[in-house]
């Protein structure tokens, strides 16, 4: 059902008849009752207005409108718009925003396609009308004509819960839920997840124990549970759903346990030593082989009955779920059949990792609306990109990316998660370019569908029961009720860009100003730089075996606590990153290569901490002594940012002087090294000092044998031990090794690579040859150019063809028709050297996805 409003605003004037009245009143009129979302905006504008100083009254026609004539409603409202000839969308969530009239009498029209677009119509007029002066004559100055349409179909943010005090400190609380929901829904964040069962020691594996009994399985029980407790459980995830629904926000569960078996669904937890051979606090116990397909699907139906208000189911698939392989196939047939049995078409959503063909088969066989999610970039956050290589170790799997699972024709849409939680868990994060290149990258195989894990994800995960909660700020330094309150541009940037890329950037630029004044905008532009601090840590240089959330965290681990390991690192997307060993064996071997390489990585992390320093001290300057906690908070995470990128810059170059040291075996190499290390452990010291007190001494973020607690000074203690062991083997040394010559980064002269233009071909037909053409030119002369091509298949390796020249700067080459195939799109990047060795890959990463994309004719 539409729901139309229209905002019928009678202006009074000073010297005008009425002039004593109120300086503006506002008459709501809904010719249809308004569905829930649109009620939430309903009441979002009413507060708006009532703030600014215009009186509000809601009516249901036009009947004693103060005698407005242009009070439209109901069909007649569309008709407007078509006699205006404004398109109106029939795309779910679509807004259209008209203003009709000028002066003392506006009309405004706020439609919507659906409920939520409705809700959002309302929403944007409400956020505009807190723009304008309180008490200015007409509230609605700010209003601006729009129709919108979202590009990304489902905006869901998901939430874990790895321990229990730390889910139920929020879980009961009904005005944490209405303030989250508020905010999300303000930024245009249409799903929410709440995932049961993540490597939790036993908690919530399954989770149906921990709000019910299913019936005919008593001895399944959650260790520690009183039916007080469970049904107090039960209400509150009722109650969630029905606020996040008010809201216009679906709700998904997911169930990532069905059995616990240990391993790793203990998470790494070392406390679970302690309880070989009795039962492990807020453990499920009671699920066995025997009984597991049976009481899964009885429990599913008391679910289906006891929650009946949730959207949609999300499944872990594979042996991390406590299946095992001989199991899945039988068991997740009978869940299928089940779930289309008692609710058909809902969603589910079966995450991709170790997903067999036979399993996927049979949900479709079933009928079910089946959507695979899977992980965008490992389980960490890297650039805003599908990876042009995944790491060799997981290339011809389905753990990370989209591997094999694009074929045509197309049998069910993706979803892609970004792993967000593993990378982004304490400090402030917000870049609305990122967002934009990460939401087109969704349309990949008509799947414009993604989730995002909320900041602070992995709060104490494997953590001892019992362990109380920490505080991520102590109180002095604290600036918000709810700590998610302080990630605010977090989901601003997501929701918002997410929904319209080409939203007004005026929308973050005027919170920015609201909350900080005149620094608000040298702040903005710190945090938006500084948030590609961390991204291309975990794209360049990171470690691949931390690659997990729950053992890698870029944030507050370095890449290796000393050089040696640090060394081997070889980054994340290996076709357009250059390792450290890769490095040195190009220097010694007098070679070349088109992949960005460490010293350029280097200057990258270089001049983007210049970038973010220098932003902080026009924000000081510009606050002058007027400085908010938040402020402090803000520049505080901006300078640790910018220290990271300082350590990564350092750290490289001392990774390539090892690695050159190893191959060579020249001492002056590995002195290089340790005086770079040097460096780089001065940038961590400088980091630690920057942090202070500020934030919480232990932050438990995952389990302690991974260094997934505790605060940056403790991984400053594992440098200095690895720098202290490193100098030992060297320093100090004689005055010939010091007169050595090393390799030096060049720092003058000609670094530029070849400049590249081409034209994308719109689509390939399979079977058929096709002919790529570009443009190279550079100055000291072209070496080479090659292509590099594949399906869009991350099972495969790219193959090569040697672009051939025309003379005139014209690069030609013809892909073979057999690489072009029906079941699989194809893809491309280029490949160009100059005479002096300087090289690039094209598409450039900086400002688009590193290849293209090229739809095959079906």
């Amino acid at each position: 059902m539409h729901f139309r409003l229209l905002l019928a605003c009678l202006i009074l004037l000073p010297g005008l008849v009425g002039a004593a009245q109120p300086s503006s009143q506002c008459v709501l009129i809904a010719d249809l009752a308004p569905n829930r979302a649109a009620r939430h905006g309903l009441a979002v504008l009413e507060e708006a207005l009532r703030s600014h100083g215009t009186s509000v009254r809601r009516v249901s026609d036009s009947t004693g409108t103060l005698d407005l004539p242009l009070v439209l409603t109901g069909q007649a409202a569309a008709d407007r718009l078509r006699a205006a000839g404004v398109v109106v969308p029939a795309a779910p969530e679509s807004v259209v925003i008209r203003r009709f009239g000028a002066g003392p009498r506006t009309v405004l029209v706020a439609h919507g396609s659906d409920d939520r677009g409705t809700l959002y119509a309302l929403l944007e007029v409400a956020e505009r009308v807190g723009w304008s002066e309180p008490g200015a004559v007409d509230p609605f100055a700010e209003v601006r004509d729009v129709t919108i349409s979202p590009l990304v179909r489902d905006r869901s943010l998901s939430v874990y819960t790895m321990n229990r005090a730390h889910w139920e400190s929020r879980f009961f609380d009904e005005r944490y839920w209405k303030r989250y929901f508020d905010l999300l829904a303000a930024c245009r964040f249409n799903r929410f997840l709440i995932v049961f069962g993540y490597e939790n020691g036993g908690f919530l594996a399954p989770p149906y124990p921990y709000f019910f009994d299913t019936p005919g399985f008593p001895a399944v029980r959650m260790n520690g549970l009183t039916p007080d407790q469970q049904r107090r459980n039960l209400a509150a995830l009722n109650r969630l759903i029905e606020l996040a629904h008010d809201r216009g926000i679906a709700v998904s569960l997911g169930i990532w346990d069905h059995i616990y078996r240990g391993a790793v669904q203990g998470g790494g937890a070392d406390w679970l030593a302690d309880y070989q051979g009795r039962p492990v606090p807020d453990a499920v116990e009671g699920v066995t082989t025997e009984n597991l397909n049976a009481y899964t699907l009885a429990s599913l139906k008391e679910l289906l009955r006891r929650v009946p208000a949730f959207d949609a189911l999300q499944f872990r698939m594979h042996e991390e779920s406590g299946l095992k392989r001989s199991e899945m196939e039988a068991f997740w047939r009978e869940v299928f059949q089940h779930l289309q049995r008692e609710r058909p078409g809902m969603l589910i959503e079966a995450r991709a990792k170790g997903l067999p063909d036979r399993v996927i088969d049979s949900a479709l066989a079933e009928g079910v609306n089946l959507r695979i999610e899977t992980k965008y970039w490992m389980e960490q956050m890297g650039l805003p990109f599908h990876p042009t290589h995944v790491n060799p170790p997981n290339q011809r799997d389905r753990r990370h990316g989209y591997a094999d699972l694009l074929r045509y024709p197309r049998r069910y849409p993706i979803t892609w998660r970004l792993w967000n939680g593993g990378t982004t868990r304490v400090l402030l994060w917000g870049d609305p370019d990122y967002v934009r290149r990460y939401s087109e990258s969704t349309l990949l195989y008509d799947s414009p569908h993604w989730d995002v894990q909320e900041p602070l994800a992995t709060k104490m995960e494997a953590q001892r029961p019992g362990m109380p909660v920490f505080d991520l700020m102590p109180a002095p330094y604290r600036h918000y009720d709810y700590e998610f309150e302080r990630y605010w541009h977090f989901y601003q940037v997501w929701g918002r860009v997410g929904y319209d890329p080409g939203v007004s950037p005026e929308i973050w630029q005027r919170e920015f100003r609201r909350r900080f004044g005149a620094a608000g905008p040298s702040l903005a532009a710190g945090l938006h730089r500084a948030s590609q601090v961390l991204p291309m840590i975990v794209a360049a240089v990171y470690p691949y075996k931390l690659f997990p959330t729950t053992r890698g965290w870029a944030e507050r681990q370095s890449p290796g606590a000393n050089l040696a390991d640090s060394a081997n690192n070889e980054g994340t997307d290996t076709e357009q990153f250059e390792s450290f060993a890769e490095a040195a064996r190009r220097i010694l071997a007098g070679g070349t290569t088109t992949k960005r390489t460490p010293d350029a990585t280097s200057r990258w992390f270089d001049a983007t901490a210049d970038a973010i320093l220098a932003a902080v001290r026009a924000a000081e300057t510009a606050a002058g002594a007027d400085r908010s906690l938040e402020f402090a908070a803000t520049v505080t995470d901006l300078r640790l940012l910018a220290q990271l990128a300082r350590f990564h810059a350092r750290r490289s170059l001392a990774a390539v002087h090892y690695n050159l040291f190893k191959r060579g075996l020249k001492l002056s190499e590995l002195v290089a090294a340790t005086y770079a290390e040097r460096d780089a452990v001065a940038a961590w010291r400088e980091l630690v000092a920057v942090a202070g007190d500020r934030y919480h001494h232990d932050l438990a973020m995952g389990a302690r044998p991974h260094h997934l607690c505790g605060h940056w000074r403790d991984e400053l203690k594992r440098l200095e031990a690895g720098l202290k062991e490193l100098e030992e083997q060297c320093c100090p040394p004689d005055e010939a090794i010091l007169k050595e010559k090393v390799w030096s980064p060049a720092t003058d002269g000609d670094r530029s690579p070849p400049q590249v233009t081409h034209e994308r071909p719109r689509s390939v037909r399979p079977g058929q040859p096709l002919l790529l053409t570009a443009r190279v030119v550079d100055p000291s002369g072209v070496q080479t150019v090659r292509i590099r091509y594949r399906a869009v298949r991350q099972f495969d390796d790219y193959a090569t063809l040697e672009m051939k020249p025309d003379g005139n700067g014209g690069y030609s080459a013809t892909v073979p028709g057999e690489a072009i195939v029906r079941e699989w799109d194809f893809m491309y990047f280029l490949e160009a050297l100059d005479t002096r060795g300087n090289g690039c890959n094209w598409p450039d990463l900086a400002r688009e996805p590193p290849y293209v994309i090229v739809p095959v004719e079906r």
